[in-house]
């Protein structure tokens, strides 16, 4: 990403996104963070001088807009966003509904992920591009998401994640298409397993319903150093890369556009 300098990270209190504004704030860009837990916002924006931050919850849908309005009114100069919010919840099918925390897929929880990790990324993908394209229409901007391997190749007990991390993905490619004629690169990340507060919940459990073995996570800063070298990777139009992959998401990326790209090719979709 060596040309793009003011950067928006929506989902940077914990995880993938706090390492990606530690890392990009070190590297001398302009940094904006952005999440729900405002303790958590303050805590990194006293540890990264000079970094702004934005309160955006992605679950409250109707204040988006206005939120993604606030951050291009007081960074204008914004070039980059990453989308990075997401949560990840047990969910058991078999599960009898009952008091005990086992998994059983109640429609709050349904609800609260397919909008953490879906509904509200869509909606902020409109907002976003609209200032791209206002601000920015001959000049070249970023918009990544970060989706999941899993979206790829799902885990049994993580039906709703798996769920929403796939349509992300196929959102990110329509998208990509539908935005080929203009210079928005749109891209996705697609991360391993990595060692992050995502799974903290039920790491246990998985682990146990998975013959008792807890799978070795990435380390979060090997990772995200990896991310930004994806994102500094440029195709022969000049945009971003389409995909930035590690270990198993890479292979299954490869595998994928290789098998279905020719049919696609017939949809007059590029994968």
């Amino acid at each position: 990403m060596a040309s793009f300098q003011t950067i928006l990270i929506i989902g940077a209190t914990s995880g993938i996104g706090e390492e990606l504004a530690r890392q990009y704030h070190s590297l001398g860009k302009q940094v904006i963070i952005s999440g729900r837990r405002t303790t958590r916002l303050d805590t990194l924006a006293a540890q990264l001088l000079g970094v702004g931050v934005i309160q955006i919850d992605v679950q409250d849908l109707d204040a988006l807009p206005r939120k993604i309005d606030e951050a291009f009114t007081m960074f204008p100069e914004i070039d980059a966003v990453i989308v990075n919010a997401g949560i990840q919840i047990l969910l058991d099918y078999t599960a009898d509904n009952n008091s005990n925390n086992n998994g059983y897929p109640t429609t709050a929880n349904i609800t609260k992920e397919i909008t953490t990790n879906l509904t509200g990324p869509t909606v902020l993908a409109r907002c976003i591009i609209e200032h791209f394209r206002a601000s920015r229409p001959r000049q070249a901007s970023l918009l990544a998401f970060v989706t999941s391997g899993l979206g790829l190749v799902p885990a049994t007990m993580l039906p709703i994640y798996c769920a929403t991390k796939s349509a992300l993905h196929y959102f990110t490619v329509i998208l990509r298409n539908q935005l080929k004629d203009t210079p928005i690169s749109v891209v996705e990340i697609l991360p391993p397993y990595v060692k992050t507060e995502l799974d903290v919940a039920h790491a246990d459990e998985m682990a146990k319903r998975l013959g008792g073995q807890k799978p070795q996570g990435m380390p979060v800063k090997e990772y995200v150093e990896s991310v930004i070298k994806g994102l500094a990777v440029t195709q022969a139009d000049g945009k971003i890369q389409k995909y930035v992959a590690e270990g198993l998401p890479r292979v299954a990326v490869e595998a994928w556009v290789q098998a279905l790209g020719p049919i696609a090719q017939m949809l007059h979709m590029d994968l």
